[in-house]
């Protein structure tokens, strides 16, 4: 899923001036290299319960439910004892991956310090998400924190929802994401569509083709941004 290359942020989409007045980011693969633990979770939780060896590929070929819709649908007679496998294994593994991608926390404060509404929408699940909010320290980061659907992709939704509970006009929002996905869902709310393609896990040329607001290679190139949006 969501190769690095180098550059600064770019303009894809026409660029207008912007009040910046919340911003929403994806969890995997954006606030933390968490992707190639979630994958390798689901890997030795197939094996464990189904006998079979997934590649990464025909991991991330399921991905779009929450990790409970994913394991439903693969072994619905054993979803409980499923379930509880792969958060072991995913609260184990992420001792690898302690902290968030350096420069967000800084963002963080920054952004909170001028104002600026923070959440989270992420199509992890919400034992994943508190799992993942508890190990980098940021449990009380984020105003409001909105998590996947067993049934898909409905991020779109939570974005809208958050945005009308805090009577932000779309315009004036972001939503940081690192997958094509994040991006079609951004453009479809009306809100920037803002792309990060600082993890490793990421492809910048895929971004690019869903005609992003920005692209940022580095998480400073995003503050850097925001503090122009601000001014």
């Amino acid at each position: 899923m969501p190769k690095r290359h180098g550059g600064g942020a770019r303009g894809i989409a026409s660029i207008r001036p912007v009040t910046l007045e919340a911003l929403i980011f994806d969890l995997d693969g954006t606030i933390a290299d968490t992707l190639p633990i979630a994958i390798a979770s689901f890997q030795h939780t197939f094996r464990e319960h189904l006998g079979r060896d997934y590649t990464p590929e025909e991991v991330t070929a399921l991905f779009g439910p929450s990790e409970e819709g994913i394991l439903r649908a693969q072994a619905p007679d054993r979803f409980e004892a499923v379930l509880a496998t792969y958060l072991a294994e995913y609260e184990r593994r992420h001792a690898c991956c302690p902290a968030p991608f350096d420069g967000l926390v800084e963002l963080f404060d920054d952004l909170a310090g001028r104002g600026v509404r923070l959440a989270v929408v992420t199509g992890k699940g919400p034992a994943s998400t508190a799992v993942s909010l508890r190990v980098l320290g940021l449990e009380r980061r984020f105003a409001t924190v909105e998590t996947g659907s067993e049934g898909g992709f409905v991020k779109p939704d939570k974005i809208r929802g958050i945005l009308k509970s805090w009577s932000i006009t779309p315009a004036n929002a972001g939503y940081v994401g690192d997958h094509p996905l994040d991006m079609q869902g951004a453009h479809e709310v009306g809100t920037l569509a803002l792309a990060a393609a600082w993890s490793p896990t990421t492809q910048p040329e895929t971004l690019a083709a869903e005609h992003p607001h920005q692209l940022f290679h580095t998480v400073g190139e995003l503050a850097a941004w925001t503090r122009q949006a601000g001014d």
